[in-house]
């Protein structure tokens, strides 16, 4: 009889979870329900709305600008961004016909396309969006207006993401670009706040990075061919008086790393001014300009700058804790980058794990690959192995001097 009882109590307290699951599966199923509704109703209502303005004044009615827009933020809270797109295009062509193409209320309409377009990955729509914010911008504001400077350094440091997005000439064109974006950019800069603006290091880092870019890919025979390097080059008012290839890349070369160089001494002299406040400052960015000399194989030239980063930091009695955060392991110098203008990675990106020994030379050695995703690519693990070989590296530096450093792990992302 108990046992019997037993099997009601459950078979009870069963019916009724079942019921309960039943009845919170239905309410989900309802509110989703709901929502769709909402969704389809708010959905007809706009472009109800859209058709009777369209039909009273034409397809360029001014009240269509708002109206398209509040129909774009609903595609786009739906998850649509394809439609989305496609009606903020629209509500940006009323708004050009309305109120001209220089007004600057169209910057709005333009930050919702890049948006969106970033969110589709669309990248040729998503650069005339950035290009034709930037001229909004130079159509409303003077040459040296502080104003610019964010869209230039937006617009530059989009140019740096879209060079990890293709190949050859056509990506060198985008460091090229982001060259002169950056140029400019300083210009405004010291003629509004003078050499020593705290604006400046941010910018001269950026534009160092592309300039080391761009002497790596022109001395590369494997990565950037002599024609891929002539069409970069020659329509973006970059001539060189040589023909012969390698004479040619030598000129690109020798343009673009003293030019970095120049940048990160710029750099190392605005903390040098402000010493002993500035030493941190000071001592990373003569490391930093110590990286750049070893990823061009200045190898020389780097340890001077390591060697007087460690002596200013010793000198001025700077914490252990600082010189380590610096030199007490090595660090990954090519290709070139300063933390802080790191490029955005894919999530889905493939990579390797790798293991390795970095000598006082700084050159990767007994290198074994740990593992690789996906799994399925197994070529992958023979290019990280080539990848990290070709690899610099900044060696730890003990009281003073360069060290060899065993096991050090990395994981190697592979962005194209």
């Amino acid at each position: 009889m108990a046992f019997t009882s037993s099997i009601r109590v459950l078979v009870i307290i069963f019916l009724v979870l079942s019921g309960e699951m039943f009845a919170f599966a239905e309410t989900v199923q309802t509110d989703e329900a709901i929502k769709s509704e909402s969704y389809n109703r708010k959905l007809q209502e706009f472009q109800e709305t859209i058709s009777t303005l369209e039909s009273e004044q034409g397809a360029y009615n001014p009240a269509l600008r708002q109206a398209l827009l509040e129909l774009g933020y609903l595609y786009r809270n739906q998850g649509d961004f394809l439609n989305a797109g496609i009606t903020f295009e629209k509500a940006l062509h009323v708004s050009k016909a309305n109120k001209g193409l220089h007004e600057l209320s169209q910057v709005e309409i333009v930050e919702l396309l890049i948006d969106t377009n970033s969110e589709l990955q669309n990248w040729p729509e998503l650069d005339k969006n950035l290009q034709y914010l930037f001229w909004l911008y130079k159509r409303n504001y003077s040459e040296e207006d502080d104003r610019l400077l964010p869209v230039i350094e937006r617009v530059g440091r989009w140019y740096m993401q879209a060079y990890q997005l293709h190949t050859g000439g056509e990506a060198l064109v985008y460091m090229v670009k982001a060259d002169d974006l950056f140029d400019k950019a300083l210009s405004v800069i010291v003629s509004q706040h003078g050499e020593e603006a705290k604006q400046l290091p941010a910018i001269l880092s950026a534009a160092a990075i592309v300039n080391y870019q761009i002497a790596y890919d022109v001395n590369d025979a494997f990565r950037m061919s002599h024609r891929d390097i002539r069409q970069a080059m020659i329509p973006n008012k970059r001539p060189t008086p040589y023909l012969n290839e390698i004479a040619v890349r030598d000129y690109y070369f020798d343009q673009s790393f003293h030019k970095g160089k120049r940048h990160l001494a710029r750099i190392v002299s605005i903390y040098e001014a402000g010493l002993p406040d500035t030493i941190q400052e000071y001592a990373q960015a003569l490391v930093y300009m110590g990286d750049y000399y070893l990823s061009l194989k200045r190898k020389w030239n780097a340890m001077k700058n390591y060697e007087k980063a460690f002596a200013t930091l010793v000198e001025h009695n700077a914490e252990t804790k600082v010189i380590n955060t610096i030199f007490g392991q090595p660090r990954q110098v090519k290709p070139f980058g300063l933390p802080g203008n790191e490029l955005p990675v894919n999530a889905d990106s493939p990579y390797a794990d790798v293991v390795f020994n970095v000598p006082s030379n700084g050159w990767p050695r007994d290198i074994v690959i740990t593992a690789i995703q996906p799994q399925s690519e197994t070529n992958l693990s023979v290019r990280a192995k080539h990848a990290v070989a070709a690899t610099r590296y900044r060696p730890r530096f003990v009281k003073g001097k360069p060290v060899g450093s065993t096991g050090v792990t990395l994981r190697y992302i592979f962005t194209r």
